[in-house]
C-alpha cells in the first residue's frame, strides 16, 4: 500500500494553513521503508480550492500508479526511479554498442538531440509530443532520409529501455513516421565493370575491395574486417556487422580471382582505411579515370551484386539469402530495377509503319 502524505516546507513557527508543501509517498518495497517527494507538485498557500484539488488529484494518480508498480512483479520499483534517468545518456550509451558502420549515425543523433534539448532529458520527458517536436527540428536541418535514420535510432533505444522495465511503453509507434524517399540506385553493369578491370589504379586494396563486393555483395563493414579464415571450401563465410545475419556467400572465379591478387596480405584480406569516407573518396578517383559517367559509392558494389544475379535469372529468394536481408520486400527494389529496364529496352524499338 502507498500512503500519500504532505510534507511541508517554510516557517515552522507558522501554522500548515500558511506553509506550503508537497506530496510524499510513503511505502515498503523489500521490507525497507521508502519515502519519495512527489518533486513536480508544490501547493502553496495563495492556491484557490480549485487549483489545490486539481494538484492532488495528479498526486493521487502518481500514487496509484505506483501502487500498481509496486503490486506487479514485472515491472518492480526500478521502473519508477530509472524513467528519472537521463535518456541521453543511455542512448549514447546504445549507440556505443554498435558496429562501426552503424555508429556515425547513432553519434549524428546524439549530437542533434543535444543541440534541440540540451544534456538532460528524463526518459519520463520523452513523450509522443517530444519525439514530434525533435523531428520537426530534424526536418529544418537534414534531409528527408536521415531524419528516418536518426528518428529509427531514437526508436531503437526506446524499444530497449522496454526490454530493460525501464519505460512501460514505446511512445514512438503512435507518432507520424518519416517516409523514406526513394534514391536512385546506381549499379553497374557487366561492360562497366570490365572496364574497371582494365583501368590501371595506384590503390589496387580499393580497386579489388570494390570488385570483390561486386561478385560477393558484402558490404564495405564487412570487407574492412575481412580475414583469410573466412574462407573455406571455395564460400566466403561470415556473420554480417550491419544485420549479424550469418551469410555464406559461394565464390566465383572472379571473386577467387581477386583473392589471388590479394594473397600479399596475411592477416586481412583488404587493407583498405577503416573510414568509410575516404574509401569512397579513393574509389571517386578511381571511377574518374573510367567512362562511367555515375555516382557510384562503394554501397553501388552491392547493388551490382544484385542486378547481375537478378538479371541472370537467379531467383529473388535465393538473391535475399545472398544479401543477408532478413525480409524479401528488401530484396524485390532490385527485382523491379531490372523489369523496369527491360521496358525501357522494350520500349526503345523503333515504331514500325503498318
Amino acid at each position: 500500500m502507498v500512503n500519500l502524505r504532505k510534507k511541508y516546507y517554510g516557517d515552522p513557527n507558522l501554522s500548515n494553513a500558511k506553509r506550503p508543501f508537497k506530496y510524499q509517498l510513503d511505502y515498503f518495497n523489500n521490507g525497507k521503508r521508502v519515502r519519495e517527494v512527489i518533486k513536480e507538485i508544490i501547493v502553496i498557500p495563495t492556491d484557490n480550492r480549485d487549483i489545490k484539488k486539481q494538484k492532488e488529484r495528479i498526486a493521487q494518480n502518481i500514487r496509484s500508479k505506483l501502487e500498481i508498480e509496486l503490486g506487479s512483479r514485472k515491472v518492480g520499483l526500478t521502473s519508477r526511479q530509472l524513467q528519472k534517468a537521463n535518456f541521453i545518456d543511455y542512448f549514447q550509451m546504445q549507440g556505443e554498442k554498435k558496429g562501426v558502420s552503424t555508429k556515425v549515425a547513432w553519434r549524428n543523433t546524439y549530437k542533434h538531440i543535444i543541440n534541440f534539448h540540451g544534456k538532460k532529458l528524463k526518459f519520463e520527458d520523452v513523450s509522443v509530443a517530444w519525439l514530434e517536436r525533435f523531428k520537426d527540428y530534424l526536418d529544418s536541418q537534414i534531409s528527408n532520409n536521415s531524419v528516418l535514420t536518426y528518428m529509427l535510432k531514437i526508436n531503437t533505444a526506446l524499444n530497449q529501455a522496454v526490454k530493460e522495465k525501464i519505460i512501460l511503453e514505446n511512445p514512438y509507434k503512435y507518432i507520424d513516421k518519416p517516409k523514406k524517399e526513394e534514391k536512385e540506385m546506381v549499379y553497374l553493369v557487366k561492360e562497366e565493370i570490365q572496364e574497371l578491370i582494365n583501368t590501371e589504379f595506384y590503390d589496387n586494396e580499393v580497386k579489388n575491395a570494390f570488385l570483390f563486393s561486386c561478385y560477393t555483395g558484402l558490404r564495405i563493414s564487412d570487407i574492412q574486417n575481412l580475414t583469410w579464415n573466412r574462407i573455406k571450401e571455395g564460400k566466403v563465410s561470415i556473420t554480417q556487422q550491419k544485420t549479424k545475419a550469418l551469410v555464406s556467400i559461394p565464390l566465383n572465379e572472379n571473386a577467387i580471382e581477386i583473392l589471388n591478387k590479394q594473397r600479399k596480405n596475411t592477416e586481412k584480406i583488404f587493407k583498405v582505411s577503416k573510414h568509410i569516407g575516404s574509401i569512397n573518396r579513393t574509389l571517386h578517383k578511381f571511377i574518374d579515370r573510367t567512362s562511367i559517367n555515375k555516382n557510384v559509392t562503394y554501397h553501388s558494389s552491392r547493388h551490382t551484386f544484385a542486378t547481375l544475379l537478378i538479371s541472370s535469372g537467379v531467383n529473388i529468394y535465393t538473391v535475399s539469402k545472398l544479401l543477408g536481408h532478413t525480409d524479401i520486400e528488401s530484396t524485390l527494389v532490385y527485382a523491379k530495377v531490372i523489369n523496369e529496364e527491360k521496358e525501357k529496352a522494350v520500349n526503345s524499338m523503333p515504331i514500325f509503319k503498318y
